[in-house]
């Protein structure tokens, strides 16, 4: 991911987990609030529940490759944190995108595609 979308400070990731909003997955956590910034600005993480530092280091690849996937379906003007779950140990990437697609959608950030639907 670029590095202008990507979480760094400590104190936007503690706002975040503090007022942020929280949709789960079996696979992953997804907490947002808005940002007032024409970008989408997204953190990942994985604790140490997860494994060894290979095991989260490769929850943490998955999160962010997913999310580089999708990132034109985001909406603006958001902070994303993305946390890994015990489960995403055995998952492949295309499960960890279908699913951060799928909290997208419930999370209503996923930015609405126009349709080209002329009868």
């Amino acid at each position: 991911m670029e590095r202008r979308v990507r979480l760094r400070r400590a104190s936007d990731i503690k706002a975040i987990y503090e007022e942020g909003k929280t949709w789960k997955h079996p696979l992953l956590v997804l907490m947002a609030r808005p940002n007032r910034r024409p970008v989408t600005r997204i953190g990942v993480t994985a604790s140490k529940r997860l494994g060894s530092a290979v095991v989260r280091n490769r929850a943490k690849r998955l999160l962010r490759e997913a999310a580089r996937r999708l990132y034109n379906k985001f909406g603006s003007g958001w902070d994303v944190m993305l946390i890994a779950r015990t489960r995403m140990v055995d998952a492949r990437a295309e499960e960890v995108e279908r699913a951060l697609a799928a909290l997208l959608r419930r999370a209503q950030l996923a930015q609405r595609q126009r349709e080209n639907n002329s009868a």
